[in-house]
């Protein structure tokens, strides 16, 4: 009886797709020559089939009937042999061979221009070509996973030698870690033992980009990245940055003339400061082209991972060939966070974890040391990367939240299309929690709900500003009082001449401060002055912004500020210095001392102008006082202060200056008035909508003197009793 028969003519019950049917006799044939060189068509007995036979995937891909269940007895050869099974292959084989496959065929065409671009061997185009059939064709992959079939790297290559014809070490050097395979990241490859099918995988999505058709190698490559946005901003717009921006200008300039390999730098900051729109305006600046590596496949579901990182590598190499190109990698804390053992996921899933690991972070270290194209990555978390990696960098930039002055220019870039008047301006850039990403965000809400309409425009600016604050659980930071008092020296009552001190500052611009006294006896205020006269832009830091309840992280954020302020070349000033320089005599915990010892390290390694502010005197450190040069004590003012001072800003608040004689003598008597009792009064008065009167304003003064607990001094008969 002819074997033949006994393969009767079922409708196959697997469905091939049509663009993937037309790849079948070359898949086909490799799954034949596996199932004879792996003896899968050995017959458990002699009454019944090989699994293969039966199995619709297997069937499907070669191109055989399947043996159904439903098969008569009474057909079924009288003894099924080895021989039988292997003759039928070797048949089917024969006609999966005379099957000539066209060049042009998306998956050919596709995998012949990346050769161009990568300079792949042969050997290297039958693994890749080899791994995209086990993704873009399911039942290639499902009718070899049944076999449950051991393999390691060597037995590998030894198998796709005999369905190539490619020498079996011309394979092996393609698993090598300076193939290109490997080092664009195109494969990734199990180095243990492991199943056939789980060997080597090809990068996510890959093969939808391998099965789509290409007209020219630019489509293809767009693929995998894009050309950054133009910047919206100019590097004008950071002058913040300037130290930075000189020695990034130089640096990337002549390591592009050079074709300089391993140029790395690292941006870190909070979201939405600004990083992006940095390194968009300063490769416009160097007029070179700037990539991002893709975030999102072309489904548009995001790429994430070890995925990402391969995609840069293969960015890499797609753009060494070019001598005027940046790459730009963003977030990326979400691949270097991944975990201790991510880089498995390149290497295999290795039973050795140390192993594993070892040759990830060998690979990382290589792709830091060898990039053909200048790189800048950007993260927003650097904590969460390894010190190992970070050390990598050539250079790296602590992008700050922009001070006030660059705040107000942001804010003025994205809202004076709407008219609004300066004080508007000032008083939103003044919240820095407020990043310039928002600011464009609430921009782009009034442009559209508004309807042309101005006022509409910045009352929608402000609610969305509003929602976005809530929303990220940002806080409140107070901005400048546009209506504190008009400031000058001549209300302030300290026991040190400013004026010459300020002098002395602008011709040599460093030194330590502790400004201490009574709230709003002017202490921040000078601060704000002195930074002006020395022309250096001012940080300000609140307990609220150092403090946290995390071990080691207050300590952390005191560095960062000192670092930040180093940066920007800036006064730095710390508001509420007892939160942390209280005697440490009196600490219960450890950390309340290690936060002290923290502060007065980087006190002593600073070398520009500090200023540490705090009307709680008597609980500071008495030996962290000694690292101080200047301890200022900030009075309430004295008596002609507070009458001239009256008159100043009765005028200013609309009131009439004649009439301040007869409550002259009670505003002396208000002994324990300061500036910002002024300010507080100024507030009130611009709430009521009408012009301060002398009465008032002392009523106001004299409320304010009273919640500190201090009432107007008695003046005349009866003082003393």
């Amino acid at each position: 009886m002819e074997l033949r028969r006994n393969l009767r003519k079922h409708r196959n019950t697997s469905k091939l797709d049509s663009e993937t049917r037309k790849y079948v006799p070359l898949f086909g044939a490799w799954l034949l020559d596996m199932a004879l060189a792996l003896d899968w068509y050995q017959p458990l007995s002699h009454r019944s089939w090989p699994d293969i036979f039966t199995e619709a995937d297997f069937c499907a891909i070669t191109g055989l009937t399947p043996i159904g269940d439903d098969d008569d007895e009474e057909d079924a050869p009288n003894r099924i042999t080895a021989g039988h099974c292997r003759k039928l292959l070797m048949k089917q084989r024969e006609v999966l061979g005379a099957i000539k496959l066209s060049p042009q065929l998306p998956l050919f065409k596709n995998i012949g221009l990346l050769s161009g671009l990568l300079d792949l061997t042969e050997a290297d185009k039958a693994v890749l070509t080899f791994a995209a059939g086990m993704a873009m064709i399911p039942e290639f992959s499902n009718a070899i996973c049944p076999r449950n079939e051991k393999t390691s790297t060597p037995s590998f290559c030894r198998l796709l030698a005999s369905l190539t014809g490619i020498k079996e070490r011309e394979l092996l050097r393609s698993f090598g870690s300076d193939s290109p395979l490997i080092t664009s990241g195109l494969i990734k490859v199990s180095r243990s033992s492991c199943d056939l099918e789980s060997k080597v995988s090809v990068m996510k999505g890959l093969e939808d980009v391998l099965l789509a058709r290409h007209k020219k190698v630019d489509d293809l490559v767009a693929r995998f990245m894009r050309r950054a946005a133009p910047p919206t901003l100019t590097l004008d717009s950071f002058p913040h940055m300037h130290k930075d921006r000189e020695i990034l200008n130089e640096y990337f300039s002549n390591a592009l003339t050079a074709k300089t390999t391993g140029v790395n730098v690292l941006f870190h900051g909070k979201p939405g400061v600004g990083k992006n729109e940095f390194v968009q305006a300063l490769a416009k600046e160097l007029n070179v082209d700037l990539y991002e590596v893709s975030y999102a496949d072309q489904d548009g579901d995001p790429i994430k991972g070890d995925d990402r990182l391969r995609a840069y590598a293969l960015c890499q190499r797609l753009l060494a060939r070019s001598r005027n190109a940046m790459l730009l990698f963003d977030e990326v804390e979400d691949v270097f966070g991944s975990g201790g053992n991510f880089f498995s996921m390149f290497f295999g899933g290795d039973d050795d974890e140390a192993e594993s690991n070892r040759n990830g972070k060998a690979w990382i270290n290589r792709t830091l040391e060898n990039n053909p194209v200048p790189a800048v990555w950007i993260s927003n978390r650097i904590g969460q990367i390894d010190k190992a990696y970070l050390r990598r960098f050539d250079y790296n930039v602590s992008f700050p939240v922009p001070p006030q002055s660059v705040r107000v220019t942001i804010a003025r870039h994205h809202l004076d299309c709407f008219e609004p008047p300066d004080a508007w301006i000032e008083r939103l850039a003044g919240n820095e929690a407020i990043i310039p990403a928002q600011f464009e965000r609430a921009a782009k809400v009034a442009r559209i709900a508004s309807s042309g309409n101005n006022r509409r425009a910045c009352e929608l600016v402000e609610q969305s500003l509003e929602r976005s604050i809530t929303l990220l659980g940002q806080r409140r930071t107070p901005s400048r009082n546009l209506l504190r008092t008009g400031y000058s020296l001549e209300w302030l009552n300290t026991d040190v001449e400013i004026v010459t001190l300020v002098e002395r500052l602008k011709r040599k611009p460093s030194g330590t401060f502790c400004f201490y006294g009574a709230a709003g006896t002017g202490k921040s205020e000078l601060a704000r002055y002195m930074a002006d006269q020395v022309g250096k832009p001012m940080i300000l830091k609140r307990a609220s912004d150092i403090l946290s309840k995390w071990v080691g992280e207050s300590e952390q954020n005191i560095a960062a500020m000192f670092a930040e302020a180093r940066q920007q070349d800036a006064v730095l000033v710390l508001d509420e210095a007892d939160s942390f320089l209280s005697d440490r005599r009196d600490a219960q915990r450890s950390w309340e001392v290690t936060q002290v010892n923290e502060l007065l390290t980087q006190i002593e390694a600073f070398e520009g102008i500090f200023i540490c502010t705090t009307n709680l005197m008597t609980k500071l450190d008495q030996a962290s006082l000694r690292r101080f040069a200047f301890k200022v004590r900030f009075d309430p003012l004295k008596p002609d202060q507070r009458v001239a001072l009256f008159r100043q800003e009765l005028v200013r608040m609309g009131g009439n200056v004649t009439e301040c004689l007869e409550w002259e003598r009670q505003i002396q008597a208000l002994e324990q008035i300061t500036p910002g009792d002024f300010a507080v009064a100024a507030r009130q008065f611009e709430l009521w909508e009408e012009p301060a009167t002398p009465g008032g304003l002392y009523e106001v003064l004299k409320k304010e003197c009273a919640a500190k607990g201090a009432g107007p001094k008695k003046i005349g008969f009866g003082a003393a009793e």
